[in-house]
């Protein structure tokens, strides 16, 4: 089974969602980011609209600010809310550097108490992902995440599972449809729903034709371009249907809150879910 776990940066999003839907999120939020959500996220949240809830430590986002986190602070993060989350990632501050994140590693897990959840490792080795999996897979990990600066070959998926066939992979960053479809890593994650509806488009899955659409709203109509406006849309008539049976939307309700549009592209990664595990 496939998860596919959203990012969310505003955790405002999670019980507007649920209020709408009546469904439960799976989430990932950072450490990075969401220091300051926590109390919110794990005590109001947590229990009634969250199904999963995983911490990334959110270094990507730390090197791009040019900020350096603390792994002891991380440390202590953890042994303050970590046993609120389903899972935790390693702090893999270093993308070039495997033996220091796996320093890191080795440090959260002395200093956890006994019977902690171990945190995710994360790979970041290009020359040789199946060597850097294959030291934590010998530490006694069955749950290994690779860095959403990277991605493996089709070869090195079959390599994996031929060799470990019960081990889960976590990809950060990584919704490809083809990928998810062929290889049904045990989880993934993205914050797509949120990108793509700040540029003022939704995603619709049409049953019929077993395809998505990335449809632009017209907020920043331009005729000069490309882009499947709704307007125009072959499929507008179902697309309107599908907006307000699962929504109670129309087309002004996506125009004038764009939490709105997060709740329709979220739902659309819910189906992606389902159908990535249906398919064969």
């Amino acid at each position: 089974m496939t998860k596919i776990l959203n990012v969310i940066a505003d955790i405002n999003i999670i019980p507007h969602y649920f209020n709408i839907t009546r469904k439960k999120m799976r989430v990932l939020v950072s450490y990075f980011y969401g220091k300051a959500l926590i109390y919110k996220l794990v005590y109001e949240y947590r229990e009634e609209m969250i199904e999963d809830l995983y911490l990334d430590c959110g270094a990507y986002s730390a090197q791009n600010d040019n900020i350096t986190l603390s792994i002891s602070e991380y440390m202590k993060y953890l042994l303050m809310f970590g046993q609120h989350f389903d899972h935790t990632f390693n702090l893999d501050d270093d993308f070039l550097n495997p033996d220091h994140n796996f320093n890191n590693q080795v440090f959260l897990e002395n200093a956890l108490p006994e019977g902690f959840r171990r945190p995710i490792p994360v790979i970041h080795d290009s020359d040789d992902p199946l060597g850097e999996i294959e030291i934590y897979v010998d530490q006694g990990h069955d749950y290994i995440a690779v860095g959403s600066n990277k991605k493996l070959s089709d070869d090195t998926w079959s390599k994996i599972k031929a060799k470990h066939p019960d081990l889960k992979l976590h990809m950060f960053g990584n919704l490809n449809r083809k990928m998810l479809k062929m290889h049904k890593p045990y989880s993934a994650d993205a914050a797509t729903y949120a990108i793509k509806a700040g540029f003022g488009s939704i995603f619709y899955y049409h049953p019929g034709e077993d395809k998505e659409y990335n449809v632009y709203l017209g907020e920043m109509e331009n005729t000069n371009d490309k882009k499947l406006y709704f307007s125009d849309f072959k499929y507008k008539k179902d697309l309107e249907e599908h907006l307000h049976d699962e929504f109670k939307f129309g087309y002004e309700d996506l125009l004038k809150n764009s939490y709105n549009k997060w709740v329709v592209n979220l739902h659309y990664f819910r189906q992606l879910e389902d159908l990535v595990n249906a398919s064969k």
